[in-house]
């Protein structure tokens, strides 16, 4: 449990109040001569309080018993800051441990606590979600009340005058949800942010005080009492100013953890229409980018208030000081601002535009690497490689536009406080002979112009972050009101007694074109099911829109119990075997034994070097089609969903595997049996094991029925039979017999022709294969069982398989270095900026720090000079002298800064490292799986 802070506070002040009685009545019992016992009474019971009220404060500093309830699971990795006393939560005392440890060796990544738990994305996210989903109600209310604005034009060859009325809509803004969520937080940051600022002024009038004792003729506890005053306000105002900055890096992380949720949630949710339009590189750039430039922004959005207040305050004490000579400062300032108001709009046009180049580049990049091992087939990498490369020169040539802008501002910005102060002193000394710059009036002016310094150099930086900020704003914005999928396009009524319902159901895939139509369908409870059809005749898009992946026009859709959806592209993690098919879900060894038996993965494993704890590369690139299809199904078997939408998974698998998975799995007497399955398949032997098959032509159902049923019409299913049976070469006992029944059913001459062409097909291919071996089908058989292992069997030894377990890992466990960040990688940046670049930096800012010394030295010689106050030829010396250190100052600022150096001037600029990472990335090895 926390120590409190109020209670801290109190016993603090308590006892720093009552150590001058304590003084004072130490003395008065040292100095009594005769006995008083209320004087006695009075000093006992004063010393009693004293100390008890010291052993309170004491205890602020140790810890209580830990709560015994708390909603939050507790760990041995916590962070400590959670039970830490407040003295140590004030100061930061319970980081010293993991400082302490990084002093001794480098720190790794298990040397570090758990994220608190308030701060991680299951407690962040949800909070956010709630109020945004609040401003969308809000939104979709008034959308009925969109603004309208009208035109008109005149068309003079028709004297016409024609009136235009367009309505725009109006979209949901992230703001008001993050001020709702985190606000509270900010808003108690924004606080202690005052009270520094506060506190900042009165460093220069505790100057003052400590000045005037210097040359006046005070009691000494005086000057020793300013300076403990002056030390208490420094050290008051660090204390500050860390726990501000301490706020405001935690809340910029909710937001940024918050906006990368919402982004992720809403591209899965997002409709087919609008997916279209949102490009994979937008959104990565929306969750790596735009969700970033907030938390740069968080830190520093205070300055929008804090700097004002500073200005006018600093403007308020040197009225004080320098009298009306303060507005010739003040009318230098309002000079720069519309300046810094036109550079901040074109720098926000260029934000645009380099936010559109970088989402192109990561979306050519995402498709590079995606295709790599095409890419190094044809030898596309030189031609891919200048496209990426056209892409970041355009990036590149904007960047560069943005940071003579920069520089710009940088140069105006910091060159203010200087101007200010010269026309300020310049004024005073000018205007009134009286008027002296002694060393009270140079030095607190002096330190007031310092604090005035810092809000006007923080003022460039807060300009280009809100200009980035407010055009991440609107991407944002736009992306997260994208169209969603409906969730009504699927009903779940539980009073349906049919698992699975479509009634006269029209989809679409987001265009007004309709992909399906016409479609009824109803599937009984434990009912195998199979949807069959030529190429694109959308057996795949029936069962999207049972999952509510299409837009429904019309009809209804309605499922009861839960799903699980295998494939036709089967989807592997970068994970171990048993993870893929576990998935998340506890380990059942009974079970998890037979859902691989029946997938008949048994074989791959025991052929796998690790056996299923062997780690599968992304995307199953060392699997086999058949293999990862496997996986898949198992995966989804193991679920024990009720329903099981299966898209063809036996496509890529040998037909004797297939017909064990069918029967092992899918079929009457598989795990599957009391399951309802939704199979679509191009195999016709699984056919006749259905309990209804439906028929699918141009998007419509052609036919359904029972096999038999479907056989005896003679229509469009004996026609799909007819056609695969012209595209399959393989003898199998099941397409003999389909033939056979074809051969007595079919009356059409044209799929009698059909059927005949197909016989003869089949009949040329079948011979041509009898030459074979009479244990080919064996072989064969438990070849493919064990799906394309030929690569692991040549990497396999044939005596025994004993394998160390680092064998078992495909991708080896990340190594960074640690220590130091070494001398090469200093001088590889030196070298690509250009060694006389570099100099020039570092000479330059030695220049500006001398220039910055001297006009403080030859300020304080000013002030002390007796014959500038007579003498005008003298005072315009100073003054002149004083200017050119100004000067000096401004025109070596813009070389101080390394990155805009390089941005500008440079050999070789840091933007061109992506470019050398990128070329060592398309010319590396591909190992072959």
């Amino acid at each position: 449990m926390r120590t409190s802070g109020l209670l801290f506070l109190f016993w603090f002040l308590l006892t720093v109040c009552s150590i001058p009685r304590c003084r004072t009545e130490i003395r008065g019992h040292q100095s009594r001569t005769e006995e008083d016992p209320w004087a006695e009474y009075q000093f006992v019971s004063f010393m009693i309080f004293f100390a008890a009220s010291c052993v309170m404060f004491l205890l602020n500093f140790f810890i209580d018993k830990p709560p015994r309830e708390t909603k939050y699971e507790i760990t041995d990795k916590d962070c400590p800051e959670l039970s830490a006393t407040f003295p140590s939560r004030l100061v930061f005392g319970w980081f010293d441990r993991l400082a302490w440890t990084g002093f001794k060796k480098p720190l790794e990544n298990d040397d570090l606590w758990n994220m608190k738990p308030e701060d991680a994305s299951k407690e962040v996210s949800p909070l956010f979600m709630k109020y945004w989903n609040e401003t969308l109600e809000k939104t979709y209310q008034t959308r009925d009340v969109d603004d309208v604005t009208s035109s008109a034009s005149y068309k003079k060859h028709t004297a016409r005058v024609d009136f235009k009325t367009t309505k725009t809509k109006k979209i949901a803004s992230i703001l008001p949800a993050l001020v709702k969520a985190f606000g509270p937080t900010f808003a108690f940051g924004s606080f202690l942010k005052l009270g520094q600022d506060v506190l900042t002024f009165a460093s220069p009038q505790i100057l003052r005080l400590i000045i005037n004792f210097v040359a006046g003729d005070e009691p000494m506890w005086k000057g020793i009492f300013y300076a403990l005053l002056l030390f208490a306000v420094a050290g008051t105002q660090t204390l500050l100013l860390a726990q501000y900055f301490n706020r405001m890096f935690f809340v910029g992380l909710r937001i940024r953890t918050a906006l990368i949720s919402s982004i992720y949630r809403k591209a899965l949710i997002i409709s087919n229409s609008a997916r279209k339009a949102s490009t994979v590189g937008e959104i990565v750039n929306l969750m790596s980018v735009d969700a970033q430039r907030f938390m740069d922004l968080t830190t520093y959005i205070n300055m929008l208030w804090s700097a004002p207040l500073q200005i006018a305050l600093a403007l308020f004490f040197l009225w004080e000081i320098l009298g009306p000579s303060v507005l010739a400062g003040l009318a230098v300032m309002i000079i720069l601002i519309p300046v810094n108001g036109v550079i901040a709009n074109k720098i926000k046009t260029l934000q645009i535009k380099q936010m559109k180049n970088k989402d192109e580049r990561v979306k050519l990049m995402n498709e590079v690497l995606s295709g790599i091992k095409v890419l190094k087939l044809y030898a596309w990498e030189p031609s891919f490689e200048q496209q990426i490369l056209k892409i970041r020169d355009k990036e590149v040539k904007v960047l560069k536009s943005a940071a003579y802008l920069n520089a710009g501002t940088s140069f105006i910005w910091s060159c203010a406080p200087f101007l200010v102060s010269l026309v300020t002193f310049a004024t005073y000394v000018m205007v009134d002979e009286n008027n002296v710059l002694d060393a009270t009036t140079a030095f607190v002016s002096l330190a007031l112009f310092n604090i005035l310094r810092f809000p006007l150099s923080m003022l460039p930086m807060l300009i280009s972050n809100m200009v980035q900020t407010s055009v991440s704003v609107k991407r944002i914005n736009r992306f997260l009101n994208q169209e969603e999928l409906d969730p009504d396009n699927v009903q779940h009524d539980e009073k349906e007694s049919c698992p699975l319902v479509i009634d006269n159901g029209v989809f679409s895939w987001g265009g007004e074109e309709t992909t399906l139509k016409n479609i009824n369908m109803k599937v009984e409870k434990n009912e195998l099911v199979a949807i069959v059809g030529t190429v694109g005749s959308g057996k795949s898009s029936v069962l999207s829109a049972f999952l509510g992946e299409m837009d429904k026009i019309s009809g209804r859709v309605n499922t009861v119990g839960k799903i699980a959806y295998v494939s036709q592209q089967a989807w592997i993690q970068n994970a171990t075997l048993q993870d893929n098919i576990l998935f998340g879900k506890p380990m059942d060894a009974k079970r998890y034994h037979k859902v691989i038996a029946a997938c008949a993965l048994k074989p791959d494993i025991e052929m796998l070097p690790g056996g299923d704890q062997t780690e599968i590369g992304e995307k199953g690139i060392n699997l086999s089609g058949g293999q990862k299809q496997r996986v898949s199904l198992a995966r989804a078997v193991y679920n024990d969903a009720d329903i099981y939408f299966l898209d063809d998974p036996l496509s890529a698998v040998d037909s004797h595997v297939g017909k064990h998975i069918f029967e092992q799995v899918i079929g009457a007497n598989g795990l599957l049996a009391k399951k309802t399955r939704v199979l679509v398949t191009h195999g016709i032997t699984y056919l006749p094991n259905t309990n209804k098959i439906y028929v699918l032509k141009d998007g419509e159902v052609s036919e359904s029925g029972s096999y038999q049923e479907l056989m005896d019409k003679k229509g469009a299913f004996a026609e799909f039979l007819i056609q695969h049976l012209q595209e399959v070469n393989e003898e199998e006992e099941d397409i003999d017999e389909i033939k056979a029944q074809l051969e007595s059913g079919v009356s059409s001459e044209e799929l009698k022709h059909k059927l005949e062409r197909a016989i003869s097909r089949r009949s040329r291919s079948g011979s041509t294969s009898d030459g074979g071996s009479g244990n080919d089908s064996y072989s064969r058989q438990t070849s493919d069982i064990g799906g394309s292992n030929s690569s692991l069997r040549k990497r396999t030894p044939e005596k025994k398989v004993v394998e160390e377990p680092s064998k078992n890992k495909l991708i080896e466990k990340e190594t960074s270095e640690t220590g130091s960040v070494k001398w090469e990688v200093y001088k590889h940046y030196l070298k690509s900026i250009g060694l006389t670049l570099s100099l020039a930096t570092v000479f330059l800012n030695m220049v500006f720090q001398g220039f910055s010394i001297g006009s403080n030295l030859w300020l304080s010689r000013w002030s002390t000079d007796a014959a500038a106050e007579n003498d005008t030829s003298v005072r315009d010396m100073y003054l002149g002298v004083y200017g050119a250190f100004g000067a000096g100052q401004g025109g070596s600022h813009p070389g101080c800064d390394h990155h805009l150096d390089a941005d500008l001037f440079g050999r070789d600029p840091p933007h061109r490292h992506p470019v050398l990472r990128r070329a060592a990335l398309l010319r590396g090895h591909v190992t072959a799986a």
